[in-house]
């Protein structure tokens, strides 16, 4: 038996090339511009941090700071390290630190997250009294997370040296 000139043997290799190789070459043309998309994503993000210095004598000095974050490209295959810091009462330096990752399907892992707070005798002082690790963070294209981090002068047992920190990135 014939199929329109074929032996039916060899309909069946027609067929697969006439109908599967074609499929499968145009599910494969979504799935590159999909990887394209994933392989870079752009980070933004806000920071807020409220920070006192305690003083033995005379008012503490608060410091509410915030600011917008300089937008991040994130590049398949790299880690991006961020650091982040601002400064209050002429002793307390408090910094941020996170690495930003892309997974193959676009999502963006922040891992390594730690808040430092240092206090001394100026701003930019070595002393590190205090650290706090925060939880890692999967932000899915087109959504954002926030972490609300503590920390304080554990060190030195002034815990009314302090700095409450928001953090918070859209990919």
């Amino acid at each position: 038996m014939k199929t329109q000139g074929m032996r039916l043997g060899s309909s069946r290799s027609a067929l697969w090339r006439a109908l599967i190789i074609p499929a499968a070459a145009a599910i494969a043309v979504p799935a590159l511009a999909t990887d394209a998309q994933a392989a870079q994503r752009t980070v933004t993000g806000s920071v807020s941090m409220r920070i006192m210095d305690y003083e033995d004598f005379g008012p503490n000095t608060v410091c509410n700071r915030g600011f917008s974050l300089t937008p991040r490209v994130v590049n398949s295959g790299f880690s991006n390290r961020i650091r982040l810091s601002s400064k209050c009462g002429g002793e307390v330096r408090v910094e941020v630190h996170y690495k930003l990752n892309i997974d193959p399907n676009g999502v963006i892992r922040v891992t390594e997250g730690l808040v430092k707070f240092y206090e001394g005798t100026s701003e930019d002082t070595g002393d590190l009294d205090g650290a706090s690790a925060f939880a890692n963070m999967i932000l899915f294209p087109g959504a954002s997370a926030s972490r609300n981090i503590h920390v304080q002068n554990w060190s030195e047992g002034q815990p009314d040296d302090k700095a409450d920190v928001t953090l918070t990135l859209r990919n």
